[in-house]
């Protein structure tokens, strides 16, 4: 370990690479992924309200951290740093029973050989209650743009004119509602975005106590707001490791008529009765097959 980077060690299940490209995630900012160098960067407010980037790599050992904004980074730092990356790339999920149950599947076992099965995700939940509300009723090129233009709501790196860590929801809560959809540009969403950030900075949602429920609760209490149905609940669950919900958007409907209905789209119904055999592990099943398809 040097001053500022450091090493997290990483089970031997865990790739990077696939993780990473695991989610398009890491097409919106703060992140940025360069992939000749194999890197991972996010712009990351500390508790302290400092901006700096975090950048990740695949490393013998595990994973390489660096904190190149800083010329000495203090331990309670690095701790700060390490929990984050943890939380982004789901370094403590273990996968194990993951792939004991597939290998009773014909068809899954690239997902133990290529070590597949860990989401990207944002360092905090509301983080991704954001982004997931800007993927729906949309193209994935509106939801970059919204992204690109709500970020320009964070505070700003110090030295990086056009880099910024992502707004938190107290900043967006001191906003009028206008004056943030005038910079969200997220049409109906900006209205369920500026209410959700105004409950969570008055404490009238506690994300905290959320990262806790079971997946039943954890679902419903996402249902409870504004702007988010079975599709949103369902992605927010997959994410946080809870797969017994499936989330059926329109790439759910393009990966299942592709690949397990001749090319006919299939109902809601049809693609749930397909997942139902994977019991618990059905929302990442089908996540894992969208993936290999736009793969293939």
């Amino acid at each position: 370990m040097n001053e500022t980077g450091f090493v997290i060690p990483t089970a031997p299940q865990f790739d990077f690479a696939h993780t990473v490209l695991s989610h398009g995630w890491l097409m919106l900012p703060p992140f940025t992924w360069e992939a000749e160098s194999g890197i991972l960067e996010y712009v990351y407010q500390s508790a302290s309200g400092d901006v700096l980037r975090l950048r990740m790599r695949a490393s013998p050992g595990g994973l390489r951290v660096e904190l190149p904004d800083c010329e000495v980074a203090s331990d309670g730092l690095r701790r700060e740093a390490a929990a984050a990356v943890r939380t982004m790339l789901r370094l403590d999920w273990d996968l194990s029973a993951f792939y004991a149950a597939m290998a009773a599947h014909e068809g899954y076992h690239w997902l133990e050989s290529q070590r597949r099965g860990r989401i990207l995700c944002a360092p905090s939940l509301w983080e991704d209650l954001a982004k997931v509300l800007l993927t729906t009723n949309c193209r994935w090129s509106q939801t970059v743009n919204m992204c690109r233009q709500l970020c320009r709501l964070g505070a700003p790196h110090p030295t990086l004119d056009d880099r910024r860590a992502f707004p938190t929801a107290e900043r967006i809560a001191a906003l009028s509602f206008d004056a943030f959809a005038q910079t969200a540009r997220a049409g109906y969403r900006s209205g369920y975005l500026h209410e959700l950030a105004r409950k969570v900075a008055a404490g009238e949602v506690d994300l905290a106590a959320w990262l806790a429920l079971d997946s039943d609760s954890f679902y419903r209490a996402v249902k409870s707001l504004k702007g988010f149905g079975d599709y949103a609940a369902g992605t927010l669950a997959r994410m946080l490791g809870h797969f017994d919900h499936i989330a059926i958007d329109s790439a759910c409907h393009a990966m299942f008529a592709a690949r397990h209905n001749g090319g006919l789209k299939g109902s809601t119904a049809e693609i749930k009765a397909h997942y139902a055999r994977f019991e618990r592990w059905r929302g990442l099943v089908m996540w894992m097959d969208i993936m290999r398809h736009y793969e293939e």
